[in-house]
């Protein structure tokens, strides 16, 4: 055992202490912790906690310490926020942005994620573990209850682990993906190979006694995504701006409703009066649907899905103005400058991978006002940088938390020149 002051919160939400062996990652700590830790390598487990930090709360969920799902339930409400603030700084500095304004972030409540991604396994006798894996282990950690789901999602957990319990052989693996739309629950089962005859049969009595919008099948051994839909007693929908959008199977949603309002609101105010707005990896349409009363939209998308579903949604919509819509892979084919300069404003909402082509495409454009949302605050910064370096100012920078008590992150920010 070794006795360790922990100086501060790394990257990853685990405390780090300083020893004389270097650096030392301890999950749930929190700077001023004075912890004895088993320490294995570079990581520590705490044994005992000798003096508590005076930012420690205690966590809202039985499940936190087992579950690797959140890692910062353990601090409290303001510290956690400064916290959030300080990974943006930090990444911002490392690519040359020292002076710069990080606004409060923006926070979802608890009870509001509608977006869930459990792993499952059968275990025999009509019984399975449906939950989330332990910290840094393959471990599964049985979940009853969700602080951070939404209710409809928490309340569900139990039915799904009776039907999948039913279905799957002892050690059997299943993946399950769960997305809350507006008229009921989205669901995806993912597994290698096709689903068996027992599940086909059973599927549709199970979405109608729990009433599941739609349940899909996800086969892991294909090389391409294809989503099969075993059954669908109605389309999902959300409303984006205040229209409604049928989601096809797969879709990615902002996390919280919160977080999506924070997003648009910052993404709309920036763009102000810009009559013509393209709005790049436009997904199924989160903000190309709140720009389009009052803009002309072009959104493009590597997706054909996502492109289809947005312009059926948009077609059924009234008193828009015009939308026109391209299906691209922007990784290989980033639009160029020529392509750019018939808009007055972009928004770039690209994949934790970031857009950096495509940045450097926008830098040796005309256009002069740029929305970046990104949920990867380094690449973040690396796209940042490009921009800045060809004469952009970045503007005040917003936090966006849609993954409460963990170390992701969102952010978005107004660049003008």
């Amino acid at each position: 055992m070794t006795r360790v002051k922990i100086d501060h919160i790394g990257a990853r939400g685990d405390g780090v202490a300083e020893t004389p062996m270097g650096q030392v990652f301890v999950p749930f700590s929190i700077d001023g912790d004075d912890l004895e830790v088993k320490i294995q390598g570079k990581q520590g487990r705490i044994k005992h906690i000798h003096t508590p930090s005076p930012h420690r709360s205690p966590a809202k969920c039985s499940h936190f310490g087992k579950c690797g799902g959140c890692t910062l339930q353990h601090v409290d409400p303001a510290y956690y926020s400064r916290w959030k603030q300080d990974q943006i700084r930090t990444a911002l500095s490392h690519r040359g942005f020292d002076d710069v304004t990080v606004l409060s972030p923006a926070i979802s409540p608890e009870g509001t994620r509608r977006r869930a991604r459990l792993n499952v396994i059968g275990k025999g006798q009509g019984q399975a573990i449906v939950g989330f894996s332990e910290k840094a282990s393959h471990n599964l950690i049985d979940i009853t209850a969700c602080p951070v789901m939404a209710p409809e999602i928490e309340n569900f957990l139990a039915s799904l682990r009776t039907f999948l319990g039913a279905q799957l052989k002892p050690r059997q693996k299943m993946a399950v993906q769960i997305n809350l739309a507006e008229n009921g629950l989205d669901i995806i089962l993912e597994s290698a190979g096709e689903p068996d005859l027992d599940l086909r049969m059973d599927v549709a009595a199970f979405a109608e006694t729990h009433d599941v919008a739609r349940i899909c099948w996800l086969d892991t051994k294909l090389k391409k995504t294809f989503h099969e839909i075993m059954c669908e007693r109605r389309k999902p929908c959300v409303t984006f701006g205040g229209r409604q959008v049928f989601i096809p199977p797969g879709a990615f949603l902002q996390a919280t409703k919160h977080g999506e309002a924070a997003l648009t609101g910052f993404m709309q105010k920036a763009i102000g009066d810009a009559d013509k707005v393209v709005d790049i990896f436009a997904g199924c349409g989160t903000f190309t649907i709140a720009l389009i009363g009052d803009h002309a939209v072009h959104a493009v998308e590597g997706n054909q899905d996502m492109i289809d579903s947005l312009k059926s949604s948009a077609h059924q919509m009234g008193k828009i103005r015009n939308l026109t819509t391209e299906v691209r892979d922007l990784f290989l084919r980033p639009l160029l400058p020529h392509e750019l300069n018939k808009y007055d404003a972009v928004v770039l909402d690209p994949p934790r991978a970031g857009a950096r082509d495509q940045a450097v495409e926008i830098a040796g454009s005309d256009v002069s006002n740029v929305v970046m949302i990104s949920c990867n605050p380094a690449t973040f910064a690396r796209d940042a940088r490009v921009l800045v370096d060809a004469g952009f100012n970045m503007g005040d920078i917003l936090p966006v938390d849609q993954f409460l008590y963990t170390s992701h992150l969102e952010v978005v920010a107004h660049f003008t020149r």
